[in-house]
């Protein structure tokens, strides 16, 4: 029974040194980014409309690192084809946001666009949720971590939009949806960020990650086997 408790312990210490690092970098990443969001040195569009400066990509950087080091201590997907998996199901949540907020490209930011795109993000939810389920049988080791990196650096985002909403900050964390609908009260805008980003971006990391890091996880469990 101790040896059980030891093992799980130095198992949750090992996750925790794993991810603190990128944890703080994507920290610093979000933090600048809405630095430069206040100053008008970046956009604010809803979105962030795929900037660079954004931590939406360091899903697949730090998913390809996790990766990498797992395999490289041993883990490894438990199914064949673990790239070709993880690339399907990044498109079938590309196919679904098209599907889903394609017809609010044009429509006006107002309260009825907000009310009626509600429902579009719920099924986002749905969708990327079930797909980070399926990422778990795909490798579970690297699944495990990328969600808790991106517990970790999500709910840093939903503080990042009580932040801006509290200081009345013209940013991209009070906007939702292609058209860029802003609530005005703080308690809208909280649940709607809360469900955006722990509903569907967590799950986005973890499907990102688990794909990024089956594929450099089995280039390093070649370069182990050459070597």
């Amino acid at each position: 029974m101790a040896s059980t408790t030891n093992s799980g312990s130095a198992a949750d210490t090992s996750l925790l040194r794993r991810i603190r690092w990128p944890i703080a970098i994507t920290v610093v990443v979000s933090v600048a980014r809405m630095v430069g969001e206040v100053r008008g040195s970046i956009t604010n569009l809803s979105g962030g409309r795929l900037a660079a400066l954004g931590i939406t990509w360091l899903a697949f950087v730090f998913g390809a690192w996790f990766g990498y080091w797992l395999a490289r201590s041993g883990s490894a997907p438990r199914v064949r084809f673990a790239p070709l998996w993880g690339a399907v199901m990044l498109l079938v949540i590309v196919v679904a946001i098209g599907w889903q907020f394609g017809p609010f490209l044009e429509r006006i930011p107002d309260a009825q666009t907000f009310a009626e795109l509600r429902p579009a993000v719920r099924t986002l939810c749905g969708i990327a949720s079930t797909l980070a389920l399926l990422a778990f049988v795909v490798w579970p080791r690297l699944a495990w971590t990328m969600l808790a990196y991106g517990i970790a650096v999500r709910a840093f985002v939903v503080a990042q939009t009580w932040l801006a909403k509290h200081q009345g900050w013209d940013t991209h964390y009070t906007k939702f949806g292609p058209p860029g609908c802003e609530p005005a009260d703080m308690s809208t805008t909280m649940f709607a960020a809360a469900t955006a980003q722990m509903g569907f971006w967590v799950a986005f990391t973890v499907v990102g990650g688990v794909f990024a890091g089956s594929v450099f996880g089995r280039r390093s469990s070649r370069s182990s086997a050459v070597s």
